[in-house]
Order: structure tokens, then C-alpha cells, then sequence
């Protein structure tokens, strides 16, 4: 077993160190390692359970470094929200048995693979698990994006930018843009524009076997292409966004008793009465 995090965070040094010691004396678990630097190789660790210590952005950060050698993780939260990092360390004090006795599931949910083309033909690649998201960078002007699905071309969209996320990535960004809830285990990627300019437009739900291309077609006015809310890169007009189903889905532990709408109404309220005045 690995522990993993991040140790500029708050908390993460000390709390790495109680996990260890547990970890450590839990029979049937072997501690591995402990890696908190923020960009080491994560493509080959020596373990079989990554322990994610820290929030959902540590999560992220650690999926996107495995690349298409990630192996299984279970995300211990110390942020805020923690959807995806959704066990405290005293609930993950109280299941640790469950990790040792091989008690859980892993679920491997989808990943995106983008490419950026510029005008020139350079490409670069990236790996995502929530999103990748095209979006107004400063001065802030409106942008003009067109969009693509297997070739054919769908819409053209004008205002803040637009979204496209996995199931998981559902749950995140797009849903506070107006997008729809999807199950992780899905395959299909939901596209959600940012504050369109018209009444007309509305989150769009396709099949994540196809090929989704952006293109920009107003004029340069500051725009960004951001992965995960954590990797930015600036476009100009004539880029090209494609991304696909990524080739390596990653593994999320799943403990006993998890359940997907569970976590939505413990972490994000949903379904929930709106509290009485009185």
C-alpha cells in the first residue's frame, strides 16, 4: 500500500504519519512507500492500493500522473467538498480492516484523452479525469466556439466557453454550470456551455465512443484551454481540441456500504429539503 498527497497542504505531513503508523500495524497490509512531492512519476509504483491523502484536486493531480499505468486508489479527504476523496481519516481509521481483509470493489471509471492542435500542426497531449473546459480568459470578452462530434459539426457556441466532462467530471464543473448528473460507471460525455449568449442551448449528452473536436472561430480574445481546473494553456483562433474516451480507465475504490447517491446527498445535498424558514 502507498500513500500519496501533496505536502504543501495543510495537515497532509501529519496526517501521512498517522496513516503510515496504522497502516503499518494492521495485519494483512504492507506499506510500500510514502510519496507527498507533487511531481514525482507515479507511472510504476510498488504497491497495489493507492491511499490519496488530501482532496479531490490530489486526486486528480495523482490520476492524471499515473497516465495509463494507475493503479487502484482510495482517496482520504482533508479539503472541503471531498466527493471524490470522500472518507475522513477516522472513517478511514474504522475501515481499515475492510482494505486489509480485501473487502471492496474498484470501479473503473472513465478518463478523457485531449490532444491541442495549433495552427502550425504541434500537438500536445493530456490525460483528464473530470473535464476539459474552453473558457474566457481575460480581457473577458464573449468567445465563438465551434463543435464537432465524429466529424459532423453540431453547434456554434458563443459566450463564456464550454464544457466537456466525464461521468465523474458530471459531478463537478458542469454540474455548477446547469449540467446533468451522470453515473460514474457511464460512458458518455456530457458538453455544457458557459453562459451561452441565447436561450437555446442546453447540455448536450453523446457517447463517449465518439470523437468530440472544438475549434476556435471568433476573434482572439483571450481564451484558455484548462484540464481538470488544474492545467492551462492559452489558444488562439485556428486551434484545434480533440478529446476521446482516454485508452486507461482509472480504478476508485469502492468500500462496503458506498453508494454513488449516497455520496450526493452527503456531500452535495442533494434531493434534500430546503430548510424551513422557522
Amino acid at each position: 500500500m502507498m500513500i500519496l498527497g501533496n505536502a504543501t497542504k495543510p495537515q497532509v505531513l501529519e496526517e501521512a504519519r498517522k496513516l503510515a503508523l496504522l497502516i503499518e500495524e494492521t495485519p494483512g497490509l504492507v506499506l510500500a512507500g510514502v510519496d507527498l512531492s507533487a511531481d514525482s512519476d507515479l507511472r510504476d509504483l510498488p504497491a497495489d492500493v493507492a491511499v490519496v491523502l488530501g482532496g479531490d484536486g490530489t486526486v486528480l493531480h495523482a490520476a492524471r500522473r499515473m497516465e495509463d499505468r494507475p493503479i487502484p486508489s482510495l482517496g482520504v479527504n482533508l479539503g472541503r467538498l471531498g466527493f471524490l476523496a470522500d472518507l475522513t481519516p477516522d472513517d478511514f481509521a474504522d475501515r481499515v480492516v475492510d482494505l486489509a481483509d480485501r473487502r471492496y470493489t474498484v470501479e473503473n471509471v472513465m478518463t478523457l484523452d485531449c490532444v491541442l492542435t495549433d495552427g502550425a500542426g504541434t500537438t500536445r497531449a493530456m490525460r483528464g479525469l473530470n473535464d476539459a473546459v474552453v473558457r474566457a480568459a481575460p480581457p473577458f470578452h464573449l468567445v465563438e466556439i465551434g463543435l464537432s462530434i465524429d466529424g459532423e459539426s453540431v453547434m456554434t457556441y458563443r459566450g463564456d466557453g464550454l464544457i466537456i466532462a466525464t461521468p465523474v467530471g458530471s459531478t463537478a464543473h458542469s454540474l455548477s454550470a446547469g449540467g446533468p448528473i451522470l453515473p460514474q460507471s457511464a460512458h458518455m460525455f456530457v458538453v455544457t456551455p458557459l453562459c451561452a449568449h441565447t436561450l437555446t442551448q442546453r447540455p448536450l449528452v453523446d457517447s463517449a465512443h465518439k470523437l468530440f473536436e472544438i475549434t476556435l472561430i471568433g476573434e482572439d480574445s483571450g481564451t484558455i484551454l484548462v484540464i481538470d481546473g488544474q492545467v492551462q494553456l492559452v489558444l488562439s483562433r485556428g486551434d484545434r481540441v480533440s478529446i476521446r474516451r482516454g485508452r486507461t480507465p482509472f480504478p476508485l475504490i469502492r468500500l462496503p456500504e458506498h453508494s454513488f447517491y449516497r455520496t450526493l446527498r452527503d456531500k452535495l445535498g442533494w434531493g434534500k429539503n430546503p430548510v424551513s424558514d422557522a
